[in-house]
């Protein structure tokens, strides 16, 4: 199975924009604006990019950032009183995500190079593992996440 890097920008863009058009069907849920929602994509995709990936690692990475992006949503979505601030625990949680997926690109494109669903599975999970390490990090230091934030006894 032989896809190019074209198709894997396309399919990336589009994972992206279907996060986009949720949002503004749905409402901004993070309260940061819609360019947030373009600006994630843009900064994360365009650095992995800069990088020349494998083929299909970029729209890992894109199911990734859409994973994380609709995990916090939810949180607004489903409670009674939202929270105003939390996307900023998104936002301070993405450099993890950024740092991880160059990382794992690199790895990537090192070691499963001709492996396409290899690169997106290690896109996806790679963004995502640092994410949820910076987002703990995070939870423990900085705000106050609820389960996420280990209890100080």
């Amino acid at each position: 199975m032989h896809i190019s890097r074209s198709n894997d920008i396309l399919l990336a863009a589009i994972v992206s924009l279907a996060v986009v058009w949720l949002a503004l069907i749905s409402g901004d849920a993070l309260y940061l604006g819609i360019w947030y929602y373009f600006a994630v994509p843009i900064v994360i995709l365009g650095a992995c990019a800069a990088l020349n990936p494998a083929p299909l690692f970029l729209t890992g990475t894109s199911l990734g950032i859409a994973i994380s992006l609709l995990f916090v949503m939810s949180v607004n979505w489903g409670t009674s009183r939202p929270e105003g601030l939390l996307g900023l625990g998104h936002l301070f949680s993405l450099p993890g995500a950024i740092i991880s997926a160059i990382l794992t690109e690199s790895l990537v494109k090192r070691k499963f190079g001709n492996r396409p669903l290899m690169a997106l599975s290690l896109g996806l999970s790679g963004l995502l593992i640092g994410y949820f390490i910076n987002q703990i990090i995070v939870c423990n230091s900085v705000m106050w996440c609820g389960s996420l934030s280990l209890s100080a006894k």
